[in-house]
């Protein structure tokens, strides 16, 4: 029996070519558009689970406010003192281990040349007891064991030693011997650790005592069960009371956070580098997919039953059941259906490098080989064929023979009825993305175009790391020389980007405890000119300043706060010039008040900042082209004067408005997919309307022939058939217009500034669903207006 369905199933398939094309691609659109989209979200939630102890492992943040500051600064890095006291004090930390950044130049000697590994960190010797990556050379337990041991990814190990092994090598770094003591593979896409070799980092001075007055170091350790994460938040509270006691009494407030590691990602406001919203944004858009999917699929089969009428109700006349006839059409669907998804399983298999790049992320399917993938895939096609085959099997059996051969394959106030409730149904969904996609690129657009306060534009960046002071000073020199270069500055952070957590105290005026947290930035002394950043009050920085902050003996700082931090300091910016404060210890004055600026992404508020120049290391080297010059001349014209002055340099750079990108990249990401997945949805949507429409025409077909015969003109009759249609869409429209305004209150609520949400959009989302709903019925509408009324009225 079940061959027989198969085969007549087939036979039909391959009998109504050109609508199973149709409805298969459709279905296969929607199902590799959904399973594109659930390897992304599977990506994203999956961080950090590749750890053979991932519910274990743990991850250390920090809190702290000071006493005159409005809120709590989170930090993702934490004091040298608390990975000891989690080993010796907490019995539920089985290990606990740091990772501090190399922050050198990480200058790799090969040869006659340097290279620069930008991606190096310090860690402790049992840091390999909690990540346990795969080693292909090395003993884990004791790689890190020694001063000078580090351990190479795969591909840093290939690259510096081809066809041999790494073990016992040496590799230079920054003209200081390290031994290779291990070999790890590389690390998958989906962590957030990111580097290409891990140093040992015993030796360090930084670590000859258990400090509690800086945090610098990401924290993480292995928890003897994955249920002590509770236990050990308490004993966290309690170790705040006993570390920060003294400066708690003053005002101070501090804290301690234990989350497990691989929530970090999408979950922490801290050290997370993604966002569970736009997770749940593209979940949603996925289910929608499927969803509009599965009812395109139902309006096409029950409109084309209709040119099957005949064929039904004679098998009804000659004895067929209506079991008979539903297995026969679950049959036929479920074929289609398997059809589509094996065809869709190998588009997603072929598109998803193309959309992972797309995306922005490098996406594996690394489950083949998993049974729980080829479970998903079969329950995932049951519960397919019964939402998008049951339906349409189920009415088309249900029909009675007389109905049937009466044009009324299925009643007008069944089907009819749910039809219209299917196309209002996606139709709004539709109507919704469309709206969300033109608000984010509207605010994607006003990102880009938003005067931040400082000047981004032509700013080319230099890796900073590892040029001495008599060098950088010597690059600049014979930069603004050149016609193509307007300004040379420096700074340790990234302008657009400032990540350093200070304290000032101290201040000219105030009680003796007063105290407020800011972010800070060593500078070089042309900063503020060559990011053109407004000055309100007081004199730029000078030689003198800087030989003041360079004394030895007995320095003096000259700083340049913002407007918000003199406010909080409780002065006017012409008041504040000449008070003195003190910065983590750096005592001086206030040389210069300039306007607010954003420092960081615009999902934040902009803070106090205070600039000082510090010339111990310099993350960055900013060049300041003359826009008027080719960009590739001016290029060739720096990488010259580099070269001469550090020939071993290989000459990194990028531009700021890179960096200022980056800090939006998940944003774009998803508004891009929102952008390209709309289309899909409106696209799937209008295959509905037009299989609705199709259903329509049939059945008012002789009424269409009476209203001709009586002088019904074509535009009439157009306008009749089109009303009927358009109401929905407008009902659509009318409904996902509230869901839509709601959605993009509350995500564009996570930018401190953002667009208003103008009445226009909507106008443009609603017309442009009406104008492309009018385009797809046309074709049926003005076809049935200028068919004969003979053949309308003509029945066999």
């Amino acid at each position: 029996m079940i061959r027989n369905y198969i085969k007549i199933a087939w036979r039909n398939i391959r009998k109504n070519k050109g609508f199973s094309l149709l409805n298969m691609s459709g279905l296969t659109i929607g199902i590799t558009c959904f399973l594109l989209l659930a390897t992304y979200i599977y990506h994203e939630s999956s961080y950090e689970r590749f750890f053979s102890h991932a519910d274990r492992i743990a991850y250390f943040s920090l809190s702290y406010k000071a006493p005159n500051s409005p809120e709590m600064v989170s930090s993702s890095t934490t004091p040298t003192g608390l990975q000891q006291t989690l080993q010796s004090d907490f019995p539920e930390v089985e290990q606990a281990s740091r990772l501090y950044p190399y922050i050198q130049g990480g200058l790799v000697d090969i040869g006659n040349q340097s290279l620069k590994e930008n991606k190096l960190i310090y860690a402790d010797k049992n840091v390999f007891e909690i990540l346990d990556y795969d080693f292909i050379e090395g003993n884990k337990k004791h790689v890190l064991d020694e001063p000078n041991q580090i351990v190479l990814t795969e591909t840093l190990a290939k690259k510096y030693f081809p066809n041999e092994s790494a073990i016992n090598k040496t590799l230079i770094i920054d003209k200081v011997n390290w031994k290779v003591s291990g070999v790890i593979a590389d690390m998958p896409s989906n962590t957030q650790f990111r580097f290409s070799a891990i140093l040992s980092n015993q030796g360090l001075a930084r670590y000859k005592e258990a400090s509690w007055n800086s945090a610098n170091d990401i924290t993480i350790g292995l928890l003897k069960t994955d249920q002590s994460f509770q236990s050990v938040q308490l004993k966290l509270d309690n170790l705040v009371k006993d570390k920060f006691s003294e400066s708690i009494k003053q005002g101070y407030e501090f804290g301690f956070k234990v989350e497990k590691l691989s929530d970090i990602h999408l979950h922490s406001k801290t050290a997370g580098t993604g966002n569970i919203l736009y997770v749940y944004i593209l979940m949603a858009l996925g289910i929608a997919l499927i969803v509009l999917t599965c009812i395109n699929f139902t309006n096409l089969i029950l409109a084309n039953a209709i040119e099957r009428k005949k064929e039904i109700g004679v098998k009804k006349v000659l004895g067929a059941g209506r079991k008979t006839i539903f297995f026969q059409f679950l049959f036929e669907c479920s074929l289609m259906i398997l059809i589509s998804l094996i065809v869709s399983l190998v588009a997603t298999w072929l598109l998803l490098p193309l959309f992972g790049h797309f995306m922005g992320v490098e996406m594996q399917i690394n489950f083949w080989n998993k049974p729980i993938l080829y479970i998903a895939i079969l329950a995932f096609f049951i519960i397919l064929s019964l939402l998008a085959g049951g339906w349409p099997a189920y009415s088309i059996s249900s029909s009675k023979p007389i109905s049937i051969f009466r044009s009324k394959l299925i009643e007008k106030q069944t089907g009819i009825s749910l039809s219209k409730v299917l196309i209002v149904f996606q139709f709004c969904i539709s109507i919704f993305f469309i709206i969300c996609t033109l608000f984010a690129g509207q605010q994607m657009k006003f990102i880009q175009s938003k005067n931040t306060g400082l000047d981004r534009s032509d700013i080319l960046v230099l890796d900073g790391r590892g040029w001495q002071d008599k060098e950088r000073q010597l690059l600049k020199d014979k930069l603004i020389q050149l016609n193509s270069v307007k300004g040379v500055t420096a700074s340790y952070d990234s302008p657009v980007n400032i990540q350093g957590g200070y304290t000032i105290n101290e201040v000219e005026g105030q009680a003796p405890d007063f105290s407020i947290d800011v972010t800070a930035i060593p500078i070089e002394k042309d900063f503020v000119s060559v990011f053109n950043i407004k000055s309100i009050a007081g004199s730029s920085l000078s030689d003198t300043d800087i030989l003041r902050a360079s004394d030895t003996v007995a320095p003096e700082n000259s700083f340049i706060i913002n407007t918000l931090a003199a406010t909080a300091m409780g002065w006017t910016p012409k008041d504040a010039i000449g008070k003195k404060i003190n910065l983590n210890g750096r005592k001086g004055t206030v040389k210069q008040v300039v306007e607010s600026f954003n420092f960081k992404s615009l999902h934040n508020e902009i803070t106090p900042v205070v600039l000082f120049p510090e010339y111990g290391y310099f993350g960055n080297i900013f060049i300041k082209l003359h826009a008027g010059v080719p960009t590739q001349d001016a290029l060739n014209q720096i990488k010259t004067i580099v070269k001469e002055i550090a020939p071993k340099n290989n000459y990194d750079y990028h531009f700021l408005n890179d960096d200022f990108n980056q800090l939006y990249l998940q944003d774009q990401q998803t508004t891009r997919a929102m952008q390209l997945f709309s289309l899909i949805t409106i696209s799937i949507a209008c295959m509905g309307l037009f299989a609705l429409s199709t259903y329509t025409v049939q059945q008012r077909i002789k009424e269409i022939g009476i209203r001709k015969i009586v002088g019904a003109s074509v535009i009439k009759i157009v306008s009749l058939l089109s009303v009927d249609f358009l109401r929905l869409v407008v009902l659509a429209l009318a409904i996902s217009i509230p869901f839509g305004w709601f959605a993009m209150h509350k995500w564009l609520d996570n930018f401190a500034y953002h667009i208003e949400l103008d009445w226009w959009i909507f106008i443009l989302a609603g017309g442009s669903a009406l104008l492309i709903s009018f385009l797809t019925i046309s074709y049926q509408t003005v076809r049935a207006a200028m068919v004969n009324p003979i053949d309308c009225l003509r029945d066999e």
